[in-house]
């Protein structure tokens, strides 16, 4: 009997009984793998990768060093390069999917940045595979893949390959730990030439166009005229503060004084603030504090698997701006570029600009070292703003 295989109906598989003192941890006490064909010799050519990815499993289990890479390299030497192209591809994918499985145990973010996570680096190994395939120049060329328009999709913009490029530079540092990947290598940067994709020509701009003033006015009394109350208190809001859709739908009563809104739940650190109150917004957040039934200022929103409330009034702001024929790019967080060019406009500086909005300082003393402005100073800016005609604010 031919060692390592045996065959299930027409098919033959490769077997590995697991030793007994690693079975706890491979989970298994026997491992097989279809070796896709029905002929006995082409088997026990193709077995070998299999029967080398399993043992290097099993001296990872008891903590020896035995890369599966390695292991795969040592077999395709003894063997033409194109003799057995499927099985390689089969051995090193498999391993690759162990090493995603283990790093995405390990990520602590918001489950739905984890599912992100996991879509751009599961794309990146479908193209790349193995550890030696993935170059700079191999990267540079799947980056000009992925700025093409398809038939099927847009290509992508700038913020889309940075947050791309940021998962996979996660997901290497993780090999390079499990010295899997050249530690003195980040093959993850992108290229200059990614920075003018799909109209976006400064780093760090995600797209998004800002609504006019006067647009901002169009989209809340089309909303005011539709009796969706709860969206046009979410568009006043938004566009007397500046803040961003799941913080305003996160806000609780708690959290809203007639002096400031806290934002406590944001994506990123410098999210976390006060947001000083504007004068329209005043008798709106007293009106909705006394009218929540659920302890949130925007009352009676649901949640989505996330835990994000704005994801149903998010897609009923969409449809509204779609009928009044507001384009793809400008969406609600276009009302928040809105406020940070009216703050520009008036003579705000960056800075006070940045603490009522919720970014990243733009300098690095002021990041590292400032304490940030006072609400005084916050609430002289953010008096500024100001639209081409008053709004109602009040039912």
């Amino acid at each position: 009997m031919a060692k390592n295989i045996e065959q299930r109906g027409n098919t033959w598989y490769a077997t590995l009984h697991v030793p007994e003192d690693v079975r706890h941890k491979i989970g298994k006490t026997k491992l097989f793998q279809s070796l896709k064909t029905t002929d006995k010799r082409e088997a026990e050519k193709r077995r070998d990768a299999i029967i080398a990815q399993w043992k290097a499993r099993i001296a990872a289990a008891r903590g020896q060093s035995d890369p599966f890479l390695e292991a795969a390299l040592m077999w395709r030497k003894e063997h033409s390069e194109n003799e057995h192209p499927e099985v390689i591809r089969d051995f090193i994918e498999e391993e690759a999917q162990t090493f995603f499985t283990e790093w995405a145990s390990h990520l602590t973010q918001a489950p739905k940045t984890i599912d992100q996570m996991k879509k751009d680096v599961r794309r990146m190994i479908d193209k790349f595979v193995s550890v030696e395939a993935v170059t700079k120049p191999a990267v540079m060329e799947w980056v000009k893949e992925l700025m093409k328009d398809t038939p099927t999709r847009q290509g992508y913009s700038y913020s889309s390959l940075d947050r791309m490029f940021k998962f996979c530079r996660n997901f290497w540092r993780y090999l390079q730990e499990i010295e899997k990947a050249d530690p003195e290598k980040q093959p993850f940067i992108l290229p200059s030439f990614a920075k003018k994709t799909n109209g976006s020509k400064t780093k760090g701009t995600d797209g998004w166009e800002p609504f006019e003033p006067s647009e901002v006015v169009t989209l809340l009394d089309a909303a005011t005229e539709k009796e969706d109350h709860e969206l046009a208190d979410l568009i006043r809001l938004g566009m007397y503060s500046g803040a961003r859709i799941e913080e305003l739908c996160a806000l609780k009563v708690t959290d809203c004084t007639d002096e400031v809104l806290k934002i406590t739940d944001s994506k990123t650190d410098a999210g976390i603030r006060r947001v000083p109150l504007h004068s329209e917004l005043v008798e709106v957040v007293k009106r909705l504090k006394e009218a929540s039934r659920d302890s949130y200022l925007l009352s009676g929103l649901t949640f989505n698997k996330y835990g994000d409330r704005s994801n149903a009034i998010g897609k009923r702001f969409g449809r509204l701006k779609k009928s009044l024929g507001f384009p793809d790019k400008k969406v609600f967080h276009s009302i928040r570029k809105t406020v940070v060019t009216l703050l520009e406009d008036a003579g705000v500086s960056e800075n006070l600009t940045a603490d009522i909005v919720g970014h990243e300082k733009p300098r690095i003393t002021y990041g590292l070292y400032s304490g940030g402005h006072s609400v005084e100073r916050m609430k002289e800016a953010i008096e500024k703003v100001r639209y081409p005609k008053a709004t109602p604010r009040n039912r």
